[in-house]
């Protein structure tokens, strides 16, 4: 009986330690996310995700509010579908939109010397993802 309880003991320890790190690991990733965010999409959607950055003036209707896309659907942050809409695999409603096809266009402000020729990779897309995801309201 006691050689049981020190193994789930055991076993919880090791369970609890891979959840924590787990959480650090998508918190470090949500921070690289927010410099790629920074770089790429706020000056169309701004800071904070809102909608309003400084470049969403000319664009003849206003950028969608990031923090939103979790309320927008039933809580649940739609991760596939923002990242087939962001990468252009996804056909959208306005084909003449502003909105960029990162699969085209690349991150080219992260990478302004084209370090990733152009690619978007997938890890700092991955970190994107999970930073907007951090921001939903």
């Amino acid at each position: 009986m006691h050689r049981t309880s020190i193994l789930l003991t055991g076993l919880a320890a090791v369970l609890l330690s891979a959840c924590a790190q787990a959480a650090f690991d998508t918190s470090q990733s949500a921070t690289r996310g927010q410099v790629i965010y920074a770089k790429e999409c706020a000056q169309c959607h701004g800071a904070t995700g809102a909608g309003s950055g400084p470049a969403s003036l000319g664009l003849g209707m206003p950028p969608p509010n990031l923090s939103e896309l979790a309320l927008r659907n039933d809580g649940v942050f739609p991760r596939e579908f923002v990242s087939r809409f962001v990468m252009g695999t996804l056909e959208k409603d306005d084909p003449d939109a502003a909105m960029p096809e990162f699969a085209t266009v690349g991150l080219r402000h992260v990478y302004p010397d084209g370090g990733a020729d152009g690619e978007v990779l997938e890890g700092d897309f991955a970190d994107l993802l999970d930073y907007l995801e951090t921001i939903q309201k």
